[in-house]
């Protein structure tokens, strides 16, 4: 791939992406979804009613949770509105027509989801984060970094979604990407279990999923938030990586099954 190709799928994969984003915030559903939640946001602010000393930590695991429920609805539905629709409507083939290749339509329609997330997330997380500023004169950074943890996550599952919306139904994938969620949340659990049993098959199966699918059980936050933990730089870092990388696969993945999808 030559210089200025490389820029020219760049600058698709940009405008794709910003005309995704733009597409998300005229939505009806993701306005629906943005009224509710903030003022069930700053409705955390109630928790605080009875002043038992542990308000602080109890409204910030409430308000990540909230935020992290949104966000999980805000991937499942949108996420699969950015491929299968195109598909249907055959409005695929009026971009695909200007993108140097379907790999590049992927990564474009990926980027729209992640602005779209980061404006959620950015949005609400700040009024969580001025909420707890109000209540208890603190500046709580559990939370920014809280924040971006859940925000990796959501990466990683918007992947694996497109990458099974590449190549399925709506239905299909949605029944899979929540069966990947909740399974990739319990792998440390599986492997407890087949270590505890001592069986070789278990330990192979415990092997085979950890390397296959993604470990969502590393972005978890309440551990941090309830014992007021900042994470570190470099644990950051190295989960920023490994997203990145999972993320790179799936979307390579997808787009892979894209190319050789008859449309």
């Amino acid at each position: 791939m030559t210089l200025g190709s490389f820029k020219s799928s760049i600058l698709t994969s940009a405008s794709i992406a910003y005309y995704s984003f733009l597409e998300a915030l005229r939505n009806r559903l993701f306005l629906g979804i943005i009224l509710l939640a903030i003022p069930l946001s700053s409705a955390a602010w109630l928790l605080d009613t009875y002043n038992l000393g542990f308000q602080v930590r109890l409204v910030t695991d409430a308000g990540l949770t909230l935020i992290s429920l949104i966000g999980l609805l805000v991937v499942l539905f949108f996420s699969l509105d950015q491929i299968i629709p195109d598909i249907e409507r055959r409005t695929i083939y009026f971009v695909i027509t200007r993108a140097p290749s379907r790999h590049v339509y992927m990564s474009g329609r990926f980027g729209g989801i992640a602005l779209t997330l980061l404006f959620l997330n950015t949005l609400l997380g700040t009024l969580l984060f001025v909420i707890l500023r109000m209540q208890a004169g603190a500046w709580f950074f559990e939370v920014p970094v809280a924040m971006f943890i859940m925000f990796l996550k959501q990466l990683l599952l918007v992947s694996i979604v497109m990458m099974l919306a590449a190549c399925s139904t709506k239905i299909v994938t949605l029944s899979l990407s929540v069966l990947i969620y909740v399974v990739g949340h319990g792998l440390d659990i599986f492997r407890m279990l087949a270590e505890r049993k001592g069986s070789a098959l278990l330990a192979s199966l415990a092997d085979f999923f950890i390397f296959v699918l993604p470990d969502f059980s590393l972005y978890e936050t309440r551990v941090m938030v309830m014992h007021e933990l900042l994470a570190r730089g470099s644990a950051l870092a190295l989960l920023a990586v490994y997203t990145m990388a999972a993320v790179f696969f799936y979307l390579s993945l997808g787009g892979a099954a894209l190319d050789r999808r008859d449309l």
